[in-house]
């Protein structure tokens, strides 16, 4: 009697079960993507009040605001403008663990902006940005969906 390496005959019934390796029927994954554009905020401590970030895009100025700590219930933050959000992280955790992670330009894409951070109306960082899109497709490229993003970092 032949004796084989342990896993062998799991590998051969998988390999006949693919068939020679060329892919006739590919099944799509279902990987979303999500569009626009995406700023992250970094900075080495969130201290505790009330921030506004002040946003020029384009042609348009947005608001968003924030206090620190987060409230454990009800809305943690606010833009004043359809599709654009401020992230908040750590509503649950110890006021000096919470956060802003991220401002989202949700299936927007703005060709420049400028970002201004405030905490107290101290002014805490200034930037501006010039996106450039990719177009991804997390599929695979004859799977939907097609998506259009990009991304950067305000830091201070």
């Amino acid at each position: 009697m032949r004796h084989y390496p342990p896993g062998a005959l799991l590998l051969a019934m998988l390999l006949t079960a693919c068939g020679n390796g060329v892919d006739t029927d590919r099944a799509c994954t279902t990987m979303g993507c999500a569009n626009g554009f995406v700023v992250n905020l970094q900075s080495d401590a969130w201290s505790a009040g009330a921030y506004q970030i002040a946003i020029v895009a384009d042609d348009r100025t947005i608001v968003c605001t924030a206090a620190l700590p987060l409230p454990k219930t009800g809305p943690q933050s606010a833009c004043d403008a359809a599709g654009v959000t401020l992230g908040t992280s750590g509503s649950e955790l110890e006021p000096t663990e919470q956060s802003l992670y991220e401002v989202r330009f949700s299936d927007t894409y703005p060709k420049t902006v400028t970002m201004t951070v405030s905490r107290d109306a101290t002014k805490l960082a200034e930037q501006s940005f010039t996106p450039e899109y990719a177009t991804l497709q997390p599929n695979g490229p004859d799977c939907e969906p097609t998506c259009k993003y990009a991304s950067a970092t305000l830091a201070w």
